[in-house]
């Protein structure tokens, strides 16, 4: 525009020559400066939060009937199906803070967890006293029910995981002692049993979890074994799952 102001300045061309090249420009930059937020708004609507909400109801009786008589370890988190972006959304206390009021510790409560976690924050083990998981994430040891929610925006695809883990509910499959002299030396008891679905995130979405598999009582495997053998009484700690989405 400003070459073309100092050419008529010239007298090189005529003011009738350029007029509708003007008139183009100066819609053109009128049509730019409103594109920016109307795209803007556009990409918003297309891609606004909506909030995922995992309702976990427990059944108290089957931890209390455990050897230690405690509520059991938990975690959940997500993964984007199309970037694999992992996100933690909770981690119970103990494991998240490595923080087991002078008992014996469990870096093997929550194995499956702690390999994603791994990936999530670029580190290596089990979360530790001195690296813990974030606040955000780590919650109060639920007893009775657990109600946690998450935005994602709208549209995204997730695959979830639900990993929980009663301590000492030894069985005759994953005793305390086993037949070839084999010590539960973490109180493990059976091992973690981890559910997972998939949900779309639109409003009015739910998913029902089904159980993936179990990990191993005395490593922390990052590899499901994807059947219940031998697993009695875990399948009945969580009553109720529920996955569900609203905006």
């Amino acid at each position: 525009m400003k070459k073309i102001l100092r050419l008529i300045r010239r007298d090189q061309v005529t003011s009738r020559d350029v007029l509708p090249t003007v008139f183009l420009l100066l819609l053109g930059s009128a049509f730019m400066s409103c594109r920016g937020p109307i795209a803007d708004r556009t990409r918003q609507e297309r891609t606004s939060p909506v909030v995922l909400t995992f309702q976990i109801d427990l059944d108290e009786q089957v931890y209390k009937s455990s050897a230690y008589g405690k509520p059991p370890q938990m975690a959940v988190w997500i993964q984007n199906q199309e970037d694999k972006h992992i996100r933690t959304i909770m981690v119970t206390y103990h494991m998240g803070a490595c923080d087991w009021g002078g008992r014996v510790e469990r870096p093997i409560s929550l194995p499956y967890w702690v390999g994603f976690y791994n990936r999530q924050t670029g580190t290596s083990g089990a979360p530790t006293r001195e690296h813990p998981a974030p606040d955000a994430v780590t919650f109060a040891t639920p007893k009775s029910e657990l109600i946690i929610n998450t935005s994602v925006p709208e549209g995204s695809k997730w695959s979830y995981y639900i990993e929980v883990n009663v301590s000492g509910d030894f069985n005759a499959d994953f005793p305390k002692q086993s037949k070839d002299g084999r010590t539960d030396r973490n109180g493990n008891g059976q091992p973690s049993l981890v559910y997972g679905g998939t949900l779309e995130a639109v409003k009015g979405a739910v998913s029902q979890p089904i159980v993936l598999g179990h990990t191993d009582q005395y490593e922390p495997v990052g590899k499901l074994k994807e059947n219940t053998n031998g697993i009695t009484t875990a399948p009945e700690l969580l009553k109720t799952i529920m996955v569900s989405c609203r905006d």
